[in-house]
């Protein structure tokens, strides 16, 4: 599943102070399986990542993704074909992965503090670190997201 990623701005600033921000998301494994598995959701989801200029993720992605399409599979909802397919086109939705270690004891550290899981910590401390907005539709993350810093929230 391919799609053009637009800019909202020309220059990608905003409208009202002018000062240049691109838009960076890091998209999580759970918003990236309903654009590959083509759910309702979908559609609105990419018209969010259309507009990112930067799109990133943790290398955990890679092993959510494959356990995602692993289910369907044995559930009977997707062949082994098509599931690796989709497993090519969520990769293809990210531009640029992070090492898992480089994330890991600020997220150890994070997830203890707040009770929330190591991986999506992943998530967290990755969109912290770059400025970026966080691409979910896990309903616990997103009420963590609001508890920390709303501004991830695209």
């Amino acid at each position: 599943m391919a799609f053009e990623r637009r800019m909202p701005h020309p220059k990608g600033c905003c409208a009202k102070t002018g000062i240049v921000k691109p838009m960076r998301t890091v998209l999580d494994a759970s918003a990236a399986a309903n654009i590959i598995l083509r759910t309702e959701l979908a559609p609105g989801l990419i018209e969010k990542l259309k507009h990112s200029h930067l799109v990133i993720a943790p290398t955990l992605f890679h092993g959510e993704i494959a356990n995602t399409l692993w289910k369907y599979v044995r559930s009977g909802d997707l062949d082994k074909e098509t599931a690796l397919t989709r497993y090519d086109e969520a990769i293809g939705l990210v531009d640029t992965f992070e090492a898992d270690e480089q994330l890991a004891a600020e997220a150890l550290s994070t997830a203890i503090r707040y009770k929330h899981s190591v991986y999506d910590m992943l998530y967290v401390i990755l969109a912290r670190r770059h400025g970026c907005s966080i691409l979910t539709v896990d309903k616990k993350l997103i009420a963590l997201i609001r508890q920390l810093d709303k501004s991830m929230l695209p």
